[in-house]
């Protein structure tokens, strides 16, 4: 004897758990798929960031270096690190000439930026993460030299700046990066 089911007699039981169960295989499948998507986005952008503001900065080290007024360049030693100073025609022309500093503190790259009579106008943090940071500078005469001015210059009178300036920058997650901006000719 078989049974019958009157037309409008439902689902039974068991359709209904297998119905169920399918849902939520394929629930977790789809949740899994957009969990991952997400985080990869996440860190997809997180780089992208990262990459514009190291594009960023450079490209600003690169413009001040370009920019620099003649004779106005010096890298000085400072708590065993290079700190790299010049001149520069300031952005806002009521200012006239500023004075930029970079160096590395606490594993940021700044940008200090002086007045021309010495007052603090900002201090900009460039990079993070920075492990280290290794300054060379072009001289016509005697090629690629860590310190600025070279040694033999006359006391008392500024020397010229150098052709070039190179920074090799390594981040804290091993990466090194490389940037070299030529300076203008000062006559000198």
């Amino acid at each position: 004897m078989t049974a019958h089911r009157a037309p409008d007699a439902g689902f039974t039981l068991i359709e209904v758990l297998v119905a169920l169960a399918l849902f939520a295989l394929i629930s977790g499948a789809g949740f899994t798929m957009l969990d991952q998507v997400l985080r990869t986005q996440s860190r997809t952008e997180g780089r992208l960031e990262r990459l514009a503001g190291l594009q960023r900065a450079m490209y600003l080290l690169g413009d001040d270096f370009l920019q620099a007024r003649g004779r106005s360049f010096g890298a000085v030693p400072v708590d065993g690190r290079v700190q790299v100073s010049l001149r520069r025609n300031a952005a806002d022309l009521r200012e006239g000439a500023v004075r930029l500093t970079y160096r590395l503190q606490d594993g940021v790259l700044l940008r200090v930026v002086r007045g021309a009579s010495g007052p603090l106008i900002a201090e900009q943090p460039l990079i993070a993460g920075v492990s280290a940071a290794e300054w060379r500078f072009f001289d016509a005469q005697t090629g690629w030299v860590t310190d600025w001015p070279p040694a033999g210059q006359v006391p008392g009178v500024a020397p010229p700046n150098p052709r070039g300036v190179e920074l090799r920058l390594t981040l804290e997650d091993g990466r090194a990066l490389r940037r070299v901006a030529l300076l203008p000719r000062d006559g000198g």
